[in-house]
């Protein structure tokens, strides 16, 4: 009994919710043999699945501003959804395109240059202005960015872990999008204007939580 526990709780005992590997790493299988889809992944069965969501759910009630483990709670049990986002996007050339080339946006490959460039009234340039406020530059503190997004982990299916990872890296663009800040009501607000629209791994299944914690 002692040695299947340890096996149950060995993925909880791993995670640490730190920051994972820069996001210039290209999302791809890692070496054979490792049982590691992807770097960061950490493989799970479907009971370690479900202590993760069970655990996971409670903190994020119980402390609202762990937004690790609304990210956990998201890769535990969206698993379908995110595979209607991956067939919608392969139905879309430009979607087809990113999942085949898998680009990764964080401060180090945006043109910070470019984006500066262009006109005001731009989404360019507004997202350049939030990134601008968010993180502080000069004191090397940053308050949100795609650099603090929580890194996948426990998505057994490397296509559908860029999906989740590609979702938070773009979240800040919707905050750009409706001119909108980042506290809860701002938060509550965007959860609002996405509910019309097919349903997303920030809706779906973990959304009442999101809207307390900053990562709808």
């Amino acid at each position: 009994m002692a040695t299947l526990l340890r096996g149950v709780l060995r993925p909880l005992c791993a995670f640490r919710g730190g920051p994972g590997p820069p996001a210039g790493v290209p999302f791809r299988a890692v070496s054979h043999g490792t049982g590691l889809l992807y770097p960061e992944h950490i493989p799970t069965s479907v009971l370690q699945k479900v202590l993760l969501a069970a655990g996971s759910a409670g903190m994020a009630l119980y402390d609202p501003y762990r937004h690790d483990m609304v990210a956990v709670l998201g890769e535990t049990t969206g698993r379908r959804t995110l595979k209607v986002l991956r067939d919608q996007m392969k139905r879309d050339p430009e979607g087809a395109q990113i999942l085949q080339e898998r680009p990764r946006i964080s401060l180090s490959t945006l043109d910070m240059g470019k984006l500066r460039s262009l006109p005001e009234g731009s989404f360019g340039r507004a997202y350049l202005h939030f990134l601008d406020v968010n993180v502080a530059s000069g004191r090397g503190m940053t308050r949100v960015s795609p650099d603090t997004r929580a890194p996948t982990r426990f998505v057994d299916d490397e296509e559908l872990a860029y999906v989740i990872q590609r979702y938070r890296e773009i979240h800040d663009m919707l905050h750009t999008l409706l001119g909108m800040p980042t506290n809860i009501l701002a938060l509550a607000s965007s959860c609002s204007f996405l509910y019309p629209l097919p349903p997303t791994p920030s809706q779906v299944p973990q959304g009442p939580a999101q809207a307390g914690t900053g990562h709808c």
